[in-house]
Formats: structure tokens, C-alpha cells, sequence
């Protein structure tokens, strides 16, 4: 009998709807167990409307079961609609690897290492913002909605481009890295000249061009610095006897003399990202495992997370993308963080090409490369996907 409601249950479910067979189970055994209850009526007459009540009441227990389904089919839908194809035909591979995905314009930023190009995404079109100049090569690079920054290392030059008003200003001398922008403070590390022995990083006001020294640098680092939310968090290695020792420095950006400090008991910490109020890193010793670890702001205290084997990160907010093995080689899937693992999202599951260099925006969109035969970049918006 149980067989026969079983086919009349799958004739019930609309044909768009995909009920697991656990569902299914969980379904007819609730439907038993209710319709087996003792009843006042006579049995007889129950006898004949039995087969039509379990169906009946199988499809009412069967909603929560679809309704389920369609919330997680929801969301499937709603993380693969929220990825966007960028193709820029026509441009080197070195040059996209690269690319800054600007929020507020919708717009890739990348260079050629002689001009300055933006790509517009919504008309498809590409503009010339710096025209290339005679043995100019052009490689750090930093932009948001308002500002454009670059070295020319033929010259050692730093050009700031006010992009409201077009006017272009330039800093002689400079030899820097790590160009970055939020607001319209740009950081820089500063690696010394023949002025200046300094090397260690260095802010500057974009609309009045007036510096500031942040940290000297003594024993170097193998990350850069990260920035969010008016602070800058600059790693440093350490050395404690035998020990090599990773510390953190924490500077407010607005004019605070205060300064934190975070030591974690690592060699190397590379990729450091400031977000939701934690110091992320991708930390390791000589001859050991790579962890994914951070240190929370709220106690001070670090937390390694539990994730998968990767060999390179990006992490906004409640989410991380990894570059995870595949076979024999490797690619990006977009995770979340739950408790003190995460769980992996679907999101690139429909793409069939490797995924390389995942990063995020200020604002929260993910940027990767493909590398299938268009070379094209995907951009998900993971605030929109909640």
C-alpha cells in the first residue's frame, strides 16, 4: 500500500519540484503514523477515504519539504543571477589578472603598462584615461570612484589624477609599492632614495598632496598592508629567539596616535586582509601546513578557521573564497563562514573553466579570472546575494 501512495505522492508534486527521497520518507512516515492515531469513527467507513487522506495529507506535510526546496532553488538562482560575465576582447592576459573593479561606476581599471584604460560594463565600452607616453612603463596602480594613482617606474614618478576634475598632479623621486586608496587617503610603502633613507609606509592627503609617516619598516614583511574603514593594519616578521613571529600594527588613519599590536606565532603571513573588524592572514611555518587564521578586534585573541586544503584566499564580511585542488591543479569556490568552518556555496558551479586570483572590493564584490578561451573576469556581489 505504502508503495502505491509512494506513486501517487510523486503524481501529486508538481513536475518543476525535486523532493529528495529523504523528504519523501520523512513524508509518507508522518502521514502513517497521523492517519494510524486512534479515531472515534467507524473504521469501515474510514476504509475507502484512507488512500485519499494520506495522499492529502502527505502533500500538506510535503510543504515545508518544498517549500525548503524552493528557498534553497531561490537561492542558487538568486547567487548565479548575481554573477556577471566581464569580457574585455582585445587585451593581454597580464593586464586583466590585474584589473580593479571600481563599485560605484561600474567599471575595470586595468593597464597595459603603457596607458590607463577603463571598461565600462554596462555599455560594454572602453575609454583611454592616461594616454601612453614615449618609454613610459607603468605597473602599481590604485583607483576608487575619485581617484586614479600610478608610478611610472622609468621616471619614479607618482601621477595623482583627480577624476572629477581631470587635473593631474605629479611627485617626483618617489620609488614606491603598495599604492592603495580609501577615501581620498592614499598609503604607500616607501622604499628610500638618496634623500631619504625611510623606507616604511607613508600617507598622503590626495587633494592637498601633504604626507605623513605611518611605520617605519625594520625587518620587512610578506604582505602587503591592508586598509578598511579609516585603519591600516601593517605586518611585520618578528624573530624571538628561534621562534619567527608575525606582528600586526594597527594605525587610525584620521589622526590617532594610538597604535595595537597583534603577535601571532607564524614565520610568514601573506595576504593580509582587515574586514568585519578582524585581521586575516594566510599564515605558516617552514615545512608546515598553510592555516587560515584571524585575530579578532572584540577580545584580541586569534581563531584559526577550518577550510579546506587552498593556496590562496579573499575574504569579505561572512564570506572567503578559496583557491581549492582540483584534480591537478586548482580553482575558486566562494564559501561562508559558519561557526568556526564554512560551508561552500554554488556560485561559480555552472562556470566550466579554471577560476584564478579571487579578490574583493571595498564594497563587497568578488572579482575573479577565468581562464577559459575568452579570458574573462566574473564579478559576484556578495551583500545583494544575502
Amino acid at each position: 500500500m505504502q508503495e502505491n501512495i509512494k506513486r501517487q505522492l510523486d503524481a501529486t508534486i508538481p513536475e518543476q519540484l525535486t523532493l529528495s527521497e529523504e523528504h519523501k520518507r520523512k513524508i509518507l512516515m508522518e502521514a502513517n503514523q497521523r492517519m494510524s492515531r486512534p479515531n472515534i469513527f467507524n473504521q469501515r467507513l474510514l476504509k475507502p477515504l484512507v488512500g485519499v487522506a494520506i495522499i492529502g495529507l502527505s502533500c500538506f506535510l510535503a510543504f515545508p519539504y518544498i517549500q525548503e526546496w524552493s528557498e534553497e532553488k531561490a537561492l542558487h538562482s538568486s547567487e548565479h543571477d548575481l554573477l556577471t560575465e566581464v569580457t574585455i576582447p582585445g587585451v593581454e592576459y597580464d593586464s586583466l589578472i590585474n584589473a580593479h573593479y571600481v563599485d560605484e561606476t561600474n567599471e575595470m581599471i586595468y593597464t597595459d603598462h603603457e596607458a590607463i584604460y577603463s571598461y565600462s560594463i554596462a555599455t560594454k565600452t572602453k575609454e583611454v584615461l592616461i594616454e601612453p607616453k614615449e618609454d613610459a612603463r607603468i605597473f602599481n596602480l590604485a583607483v576608487n570612484d575619485e581617484w586614479l594613482v600610478w608610478e611610472e617606474i622609468s621616471s619614479l614618478k607618482l601621477y595623482v589624477l583627480n577624476r572629477t576634475s581631470s587635473e593631474i598632479k605629479e611627485f617626483p623621486n618617489m620609488g614606491l609599492s603598495d599604492l592603495q586608496i580609501e577615501g581620498d587617503t592614499l598609503t604607500y610603502m616607501f622604499m628610500g632614495n638618496e634623500d631619504h633613507s625611510y623606507t616604511g609606509y607613508v600617507a598622503m592627503d590626495l587633494p592637498t598632496g601633504e604626507t605623513k609617516e605611518i611605520q617605519e619598516l625594520v625587518n620587512g614583511s610578506n604582505s602587503k598592508a591592508a586598509i578598511n574603514d579609516g585603519l591600516i593594519v601593517i605586518p611585520e616578521r618578528q624573530q624571538f629567539g628561534e621562534d619567527g613571529m608575525v606582528t600586526f600594527y594597527v594605525h587610525d588613519l584620521q589622526g590617532s596616535s594610538e597604535v595595537r599590536e597583534y603577535t601571532v606565532p607564524y614565520e610568514m603571513a601573506v595576504n593580509v586582509t582587515l574586514t568585519n573588524d578582524k585581521i586575516f592572514a594566510q599564515l605558516q611555518n617552514e615545512d608546515e601546513e598553510v592555516v587560515l587564521g584571524y585575530i579578532d578586534f572584540k577580545d584580541g585573541k586569534f581563531y584559526e578557521v577550518d577550510v579546506p586544503t587552498f593556496e590562496a584566499y579573499a575574504v569579505y564580511g561572512d564570506y572567503v573564497a578559496l583557491s581549492v585542488p582540483v584534480k591537478d591543479t586548482n580553482t575558486v569556490k566562494l564559501f561562508q563562514f559558519k561557526k568556526d568552518g564554512v560551508v561552500a556555496l554554488s556560485t561559480f558551479e555552472q562556470l566550466n573553466e579554471r577560476l584564478v586570483k579571487p579578490r574583493f572590493t571595498k564594497d563587497g564584490t568578488l572579482v575573479v579570472n577565468g581562464e577559459g578561451a575568452q579570458r574573462s573576469m566574473y564579478l559576484h556581489k556578495v551583500n545583494e546575494s544575502k
